[in-house]
């Protein structure tokens, strides 16, 4: 008997020491990335603000609370010292001014190393410090931000997130409760093609209203081509997953930029490297004459 109990001690004590090196040895060829979007959203920032307790129909569900609730579980992204989050602030809140669902945009900034950009409903924008590292002028990082304020303002975030709550069948849901799961939805690449196509369409007609380079769209998906080809898919799920065939994307909007009716744009290469929108400070070098990049 006590052999056997030995032996049993002994196997499993193996087998625990055989799943512990599987999984340090997967650990260790995954890509450089801080952590995906799942990671960094899936620990909200513990709160104990009434509204979140308040029990909500998904039928009564309104965006702008919704997009409040959100905010104030995900206020730790926010750091009002933070030059970064102070840049991407000013930046987005000048490109949403007159935003046709009046909603007052937020900016979250993540940790990620990896370039990640992501909407949610009420006017939540989600974007990772490897975006920033990712992109080289303001133009193309409006490019990222137009993109996922389209979502927003053509209500693809809205849609989708009340969609699959209204599936789960839920009843009275508190606030809170709905928010984490409006963010977990969002971050599934559950777009369809056409509402992508939408939001570049509302990105580059972005760029084209604030005369900025209108190549920034082709420019910033062709980086994310480079990086990660579309046809060799991460286990993580990160921002091309949601936002597909970058290449492609890249290449019709290199011929949209083309046959743009511009003839002077701003680029803003030392608007991103300072940290200084363009809304606080033009640079007259950054203005350039029509040009194929």
């Amino acid at each position: 008997m006590k052999r056997f109990l030995f032996l049993a001690l002994l196997m499993f004590g193996g087998a625990v020491l055989i799943t512990w090196i599987a999984f340090s040895d997967t650990g260790s060829k995954l890509p450089p990335t801080a952590a995906p979007l799942f990671e960094l959203l899936g620990k909200p920032l513990k709160t104990a603000d009434v509204v979140l307790t308040r029990a909500v129909l998904i039928d009564d569900l309104d965006e702008k609370k919704l997009g409040d609730a959100i905010a104030l579980r995900y206020e730790s992204y926010r750091d009002e010292k933070d030059p970064d989050w102070k840049y991407l602030q000013n930046l987005v809140s000048h490109l949403s001014e007159n935003n046709k669902k009046g909603f007052e945009y937020r900016v979250f900034l993540l940790p990620d190393s990896f370039p990640n950009a992501a909407a949610a409903p009420g006017g939540v924008l989600f974007v990772s410090r490897g975006m920033l590292d990712l992109v080289e002028s303001e133009s193309e990082l409006v490019a990222v931000l137009g993109h996922e304020i389209g979502h927003v303002e053509l209500s693809h975030c809205m849609d989708m997130v009340r969609f699959e709550l209204l599936a789960r069948k839920m009843g009275a849901t508190p606030l809170g409760e709905l928010a984490d799961l409006a963010v977990h939805i969002i971050l599934s690449p559950s777009f369809s093609k056409t509402q992508e196509a939408d939001a570049d369409a509302y990105g580059f007609r972005m760029l084209l209203v604030q005369r900025y380079n209108p190549f920034g769209m082709a420019n910033s998906f062709q980086k994310l081509a480079d990086l990660v080809p579309d046809a060799s898919r991460s286990p993580i799920e990160e921002y091309f997953m949601s936002h597909p065939y970058s290449h492609l994307r890249a290449e019709k909007y290199r011929s949209e930029a083309k046959q743009a009716e511009v003839d002077e744009y701003y680029i803003g290469e030392a608007n991103l490297r300072l940290r200084q929108s363009r809304h606080e400070k033009e640079f007259p070098g950054e203005w350039s004459h029509r040009r194929d990049p």
